[in-house]
């Protein structure tokens, strides 16, 4: 029997714990992409474009070349299609959705990016929260007047509704206090089609204070790594680096250090450690150990300050009741089911590069199309089990009869509907269909591929893990006749405007071949002269730190190529220029094989912009390293 409770009182419960969840979303602030937001805001960067300028433009323009929104914002890619309505929860459906997001905070350069997003689906009901992080380099659009949609990373939504000389024609729902979260919460909403009724956002300084307020916390930290960390979050006041190390085991942090945790990106020793999703990771380390801290005897001691930190600190839509009713909620909240997943460029994302070169995550769907990602998040809100096992898990489907095309259209049924799903294959005759469960333990998904592809009488295997992590549909004879039927989905919307190339960062084009220079005909062509060798361990003069020109304000872009990494880092650093993203490639991702064995391990395959390029002081450079 369904187990029920009073809706208020749940609902309560769960924004409560949702609340305290929050604590451990620390906002991944990480100093280059805020420099760049900033950039973009101040007008230095044309991050942003206009979709009919992009479409038209001749190569090599620079993106942008059109209207410029108020406020001296760069220009932003605008499509024209029909924008999708902000989703409702169907009528009597007890179910709904908080947005939680971390940001810099006042005095902090890039102050209300929200580079940590997450998702939390409530179903009062079956006492279930369902945790779905959301990367910040999705690339989504915004329809601040609720039509005409422009483009631009999803952590900026919150920053740029908090600045009303920015799109002052916007819907009254997202101006005022409550404007930004409004705003971030129904452009999350639009991308995901499901919806979504509060959001709750924390500061940095809240997260140290509540960290720290309950006397710190024990992380198991999984895997040892090393990374250089800024010393000040205002490059203006300190743009210098220090490094900071996590041992492999168990430790107990304040809240800088935790902080130091969740933010590491420049690792010098793990690449595994320095991608959004291993941060990711580590905030939910953080997010689950806070919990438990506060459940220790004696953890609700601790309210009335957490209580006093929090009305500074965070911003929400949601009424936060008295600490006695709050203490009460809190001991509810342990009974609670909680399901975690992402998005991630291992399931529904891939990486994308955009204008100016910056890195993105679009859908990896062939056209951009969010209709895949929106199917899962349905599934994920009617049944997070399943949405869960779907999230991790990838469907081949094999045809078994004389029918062609069969396990082609079966497969992209199962794509509609939101399953990630592995390339079709066709198999020996059988009678009678059947799924096998190759995964190892997913049987809500398994029961539920059988129920979408109308395979009632299937038979269900399960085998020991092959390994494969895969469910192998196997379409018998039994299946020949059958039809899929997939909904449509005309409000979903695409993310290809802005996209230089997608599926690849960072995208460096093809340098076209320069023409043969003419010759004359009855002259000698004059002598060659012969290169003088750089002496051994003489230093490239590219490579020295360059000084910019009172003319122009230019730096050179030194010459990184086969420099060791951290090297490379603090040569960019040294330039004034900015770091950014590091690209880890192995040599299948390099079509020259013997350039890419030419460089050893850890050290710089290619860069963008090119060496000896002039360009603006704090310039991001985007570097491919060799993967140990």
């Amino acid at each position: 029997m369904r187990r029920r409770s009073s809706p208020d009182r749940i609902l309560r419960i769960a924004v409560i714990g949702l609340l305290l969840y929050g604590l451990g979303l620390i906002p991944l602030y990480l100093l280059t992409p805020a420099r760049e937001i900033l950039a973009a805001l101040r007008g230095a960067s044309a991050a942003l474009v206009d979709e009919r300028a992009f479409l038209s433009r001749t190569p090599g323009a620079a993106p942008g070349a059109g209207a410029r929104p108020a406020g001296g914002a760069a220009a932003t890619p605008r499509a024209d299609q029909t924008p999708a309505a902000v989703p409702t929860a169907a009528a009597g459906d007890e179910r709904y959705a908080v947005l939680l997001m971390g940001y810099g905070g006042a005095g902090h350069d890039g102050a209300y990016l929200t580079d940590s997003l997450m998702v939390v689906i409530v179903d009062p009901a079956h006492l279930t929260l369902t945790l779905l992080s959301i990367p910040r380099d999705s690339w989504v659009p915004l329809l601040f007047d609720g039509q005409t949609p422009v483009y631009n990373k999803i952590n900026t939504a919150y920053a740029f509704a908090k600045d009303p000389t920015l799109y002052p024609d916007r819907l009254p729902r997202y101006t005022g206090a409550q404007g930004p979260g409004n705003f971030a919460m129904d452009t999350v909403a639009r991308v995901l089609g499901i919806p979504i009724r509060y959001y709750v956002a924390l500061d940095f300084q809240g997260f140290r204070e509540m960290i720290d307020a309950v006397g710190g916390i024990d992380v198991a930290v999984p895997d040892s790594f090393t990374a250089r960390y800024p010393k000040n979050d205002d490059p203006a006041i300190d743009a210098s680096w220090t490094v900071v190390r996590f041992t492999r085991g168990t430790e107990h942090m304040d809240g800088e250090r935790a902080l130091e945790y969740a933010r590491a990106r420049e690792t010098l020793d793990n690449p595994s450690e320095g991608t959004d999703f291993a941060r990711s990771r580590r905030q939910r380390q953080i997010l689950e150990a806070f919990k438990e801290r506060l459940l220790q005897p004696g953890g609700l001691i601790h309210l009335p300050q957490l209580m006093g930190i929090a009305a500074q600190h965070v911003d929400t839509n949601y009424t936060i009741p008295d600490v006695a009713h709050l203490g009460q909620l809190i001991l509810g909240w342990r009974n609670v089911t909680i399901f975690q997943t992402a998005l991630t460029s291992a399931n529904y994302l891939e990486e994308a590069t955009g204008p100016d070169g910056a890195y993105l995550l679009v859908p990896s769907a062939p056209d951009q199309s969010w209709r895949q990602i929106r199917a899962f998040a349905r599934h994920l809100w009617a049944d997070p089990a399943v949405g869960v096992e779907m999230a991790s898990t990838a469907v081949v489907v094999e045809n078994d009869t004389d029918v062609a095309g069969l396990a082609a259209r079966a497969s992209a049924a199962l794509l509609a509907l939101g399953y990630r799903v592995g390339e079709p294959r066709s198999g020996p005759v059988r009678a009678h269909s059947r799924v096998v469960d190759q995964t190892g333990g997913a049987p809500h998904l398994v029961q539920q591929v059988a129920r979408d592809l109308g395979l009632t009488q299937a038979e269900v295997v399960d085998p020991s893990d092959d390994g494969s992590g895969t469910i192998l549909v196997q379409l018998g004879e039994d299946a020949a006749g059958l039809t899929f039927a997939v909904p449509e989905d005309a409000e979903a919307p695409a993310s290809r405007v802005g996209v230089i190339k997608a599926g690849v960062w960072p995208y460096v084009p093809p340098t076209p071949t320069p023409p043969p220079a003419p010759r004359r005909v009855g002259r000698p062509l004059p002598p060659t002269a012969t290169p003088t060798p750089r002496p051994e361990g003489a230093p490239r003069v590219s490579r020295a730190t360059p000084t910019p020109t009172a003319a122009d304000g230019l730096v050179s872009v030194p010459d990184l190529i086969g420099l060791p990494e951290a090297a490379a880092q603090q040569l960019i650093t040294a330039s004034g220029l900015q770091t950014s993203y590091v690209n880890y490639q192995t040599i299948a991702d390099v079509p020259d094989r013997r350039y890419f064995l030419s460089i050893p391990p850890g050290h710089v395959l290619s860069q963008t912009p090119a060496p000896g390029m002039r360009v603006p002081r704090g310039t991001r450079v985007l570097i491919a390293v060799r993967k140990e």
